[in-house]
């Protein structure tokens, strides 16, 4: 089983032409978090090149509700990051840190 970067597959996601493509924490996926992607037509392709990648299953899903029918999960690694708050509780903004592991 191989880690790939979020960014890497979202990448490439949009150059197989997904509508959306984000990534959300899990407890199936061996590296805690995969990479949704949308697409519009079943993306056979996308999916079994992806399983190949990282040498463990990737599940596609028809749903009825979402940016688009078809979802593609995929294992992937996100930059570890912080959320940063000014100006206080009320009105103030939020800033989100990203700090990239040397591996990148």
């Amino acid at each position: 089983m191989r880690s790939v970067p979020y960014e890497f597959v979202s990448g490439l996601a949009s150059e197989f032409g997904a509508v959306e493509c984000c990534w959300r924490e899990s407890e199936r996926s061996f590296t805690g978090y995969v990479a949704e992607c949308w697409f519009g037509r079943l993306p056979s392709v996308f999916a079994l090149k992806w399983a190949a990648v990282v040498g463990y299953q990737v599940r596609v899903r028809c749903v009825s509700s979402g940016p688009s029918k078809f979802v593609v999960s995929i294992p992937v690694t996100v930059p570890q990051g912080s959320i940063r708050l000014s100006g206080g509780q009320r009105g103030g903004q939020a800033q989100v840190v990203v700090h990239y592991p040397s591996a990148y």
